[in-house]
């Protein structure tokens, strides 16, 4: 081995890549393995709350992130009808954090962690199928049959990692009972001025836009697995791939939506559309062994609902080389200590994050008629001040009641 502080990471996307500038940042050789050819610049765009700014900021990242994309000054949530149920200035918590939320193409993110790395760093084409553990280091084992030695395996290889099914057992992940779709159209949905993310919740569907730089804008839409069949949309086999016909009957299926949700979609062709079935993983601990972590999707893959997967992958990434910092990994008793602190600081975080997109998935896709009227009312007498609270600022105590 060329050091004792060698970092050998699977999979290169924004969690691997995180740790990967973070970790030699404080002094690690690190290596990536990414199975792919090419760069993953996919995804369409991604949101970034304040604190995945953050800790963009400690990676020395933010200012190229944040000028690749546009501040998200308020949230909105509408009706199906497009009555107004609920939202908050997201400029408040902003101002609480220290830091912008903000929407941002995935392929800018992507590219900012890439050119933060030198040559060499990321291995393409190499995929990790396995590994093997001894008490001076670890040894992965590529797909090619290569064997490249280490000190430390991170485990960044996403919803269905190798290195976690090693670890953990073939266990499939669980099914959310939507799919999503998602894409970035030339057309823009708002006015120039405030600017301003908006989500339409209905029975079993709902559609969420947010503004991009040049007057683009962002949008998702998602189906419950009920309203798919409906629609002719449920896929019986993985393919991922979304036709002409297909987008034809996306688009009816929000016809009645508001806020020209259809005349988006049919703004956008289908070739730039993303299809994904929603899949996360119960929260669960056990995130490491005495040489091996894992960290991203790969420990605690969460739905989409609240937008926080990309921003815990990079909170996970300055974790690691935080909990790791000037350890000498040759010591397997010091690392594995270092490796359980690390999820213990990580696990409560991620396991809240994720049941909070888990349950709130469950709520925007209710199809029950009554359940959505009393779901819609719950949102709307909802304050301003108990929406700020959920994204981490204090309830104002209210006065004292005079007699």
């Amino acid at each position: 081995m060329k050091s004792r502080n060698r970092v050998l990471i699977a999979g290169a996307g924004i969690a691997g890549l995180a740790t990967a500038i973070a970790l030699r940042a404080a002094g690690f050789e690190v290596i990536v393995y990414e199975r792919t050819d090419d760069a993953d610049t996919g995804g369409s765009a991604l949101g970034l709350h304040p604190v995945a700014v953050r800790a963009l900021r400690l990676l020395g990242l933010d200012a190229e992130v944040i000028a690749g994309g546009i501040e998200v000054q308020r949230w909105e949530l509408l009706s199906w009808s497009g009555e107004h149920i609920g939202g908050w200035p997201q400029t408040k918590v902003s101002e609480a954090f220290g830091a912008p939320s903000i929407t941002v193409p995935r392929a800018c993110l992507h590219e900012a962690l890439r050119r933060a790395l030198p040559d060499g760093v990321v291995r393409h084409g190499s995929a990790v199928a396995g590994f093997h553990e001894t008490d001076a280091g670890v040894e992965v084992l590529l797909a090619d049959g290569t064997r490249e030695p280490g000190h430390l395996l991170v485990g960044a290889d996403g919803l269905r990692s190798a290195v976690r099914r090693q670890m953990r057992g073939d266990t499939p992940p669980r099914s959310a009972h939507f799919t999503a779709w998602r894409a970035v159209s030339d057309e823009r949905l708002e006015t120039p001025g405030i600017a301003t993310a908006r989500q339409v919740i209905g029975a079993g569907a709902t559609f969420g836009w947010w503004p991009l730089p040049g007057g683009r804008t962002y949008w998702v839409a998602t189906l419950s697995d009920e309203q798919q069949e409906t629609a002719g949309l449920l896929r019986r086999t993985g393919s991922h791939v979304h036709s002409s016909w297909d987008h034809a009957r996306l688009a009816d299926s929000f016809r009645k939506a508001p806020m020209r949700a259809a005349e988006l979609i049919e703004a956008t062709t289908s070739a730039q559309v993303i299809r994904t079935p929603i899949f996360d993983r119960p929260p669960d601990a056990g995130w490491s062994t005495a040489r091996t972590l894992l960290i991203g999707d790969a420990a605690h893959p969460m739905v989409p609902t609240t937008g926080q997967g990309g921003g815990q992958a990079l909170l996970d990434a300055v974790a690691v080389a935080d909990v790791l910092r000037s350890a000498q990994l040759g010591d397997p008793h010091d690392l594995a200590a270092r490796l359980r602190n690390f999820e213990e600081q990580r696990f409560p975080v991620t396991s809240r994050v994720a049941q909070a997109a888990w349950h709130l998935g469950r709520l925007h896709h209710e199809r029950d008629p009554d359940q959505v009227a009393s779901r819609d009312r719950r949102f709307q007498d909802t304050t301003e001040a108990e929406w700020l609270s959920r994204m981490g600022l204090p309830v104002p105590t209210a006065p004292p009641r005079s007699f």
